[in-house]
């Protein structure tokens, strides 16, 4: 932990976030970090008034509601990908729009085969000519997460099968 990356940080890496209102503090994050600082919550509100974005008790506190919020989202994600409950099977069309987007073309491929018309079947007075369609490539990942959150669980994922990261020496380009 260099002193560089602690001392005189620019006030562009501290955005105001309205998350982040001194009007409203929450009781359970102020409780947690004088907990684990062993401070009274006087202090702790001192530092959030103060509005030092440097402040261990601030960032302290600004990470607990982060972390807190991080896992809300990511248990409301997995929650909207859980599969509904057995009674909604009935309703095909409330099944449909409750499952997750990214799990779409995989149900419906699993569905029973339908006819499929293109325009140009329906439409007799138009001429039958073979058309020629172009696949459609998508390279990356679909998803409704956050980027923050998709890239931590690429590395989380890339961790596990025990890849390491090249450390370069800092004053080296290319």
């Amino acid at each position: 932990e260099h002193e560089w990356f602690k001392l005189d940080l620019p006030k562009y890496l501290f955005p105001e976030d309205p998350a982040y209102s001194t009007s409203m503090i929450d009781d359970e994050a102020l409780k947690e970090v004088c907990e684990k600082f062993e401070c009274s919550e006087e202090e702790v509100l001192n530092c959030l008034y103060s509005r030092n974005h440097q402040d261990p008790l601030a960032v302290a506190y600004h990470l607990i509601i982060d972390n807190r919020r991080i896992m809300n989202e990511a248990k409301d994600f997995y929650l909207a990908s859980s599969p509904p409950d057995s009674a909604s099977f009935l309703d095909d069309q409330h099944f449909v729009s409750r499952v997750h987007p990214e799990r779409v073309p995989f149900l419906l491929a699993e569905a029973a085969p339908r006819p499929r018309h293109t325009l140009d079947e329906l439409n007799p007075q138009k001429s039958k000519h073979p058309g020629v369609r172009r696949a459609k490539w998508h390279l990356g990942i679909r998803s409704q997460s956050r980027p923050n959150d998709i890239m931590a669980e690429v590395c989380r994922a890339m961790k596990q099968l025990g890849y390491e990261w090249k450390v370069r020496n800092s004053g080296a380009m290319g």
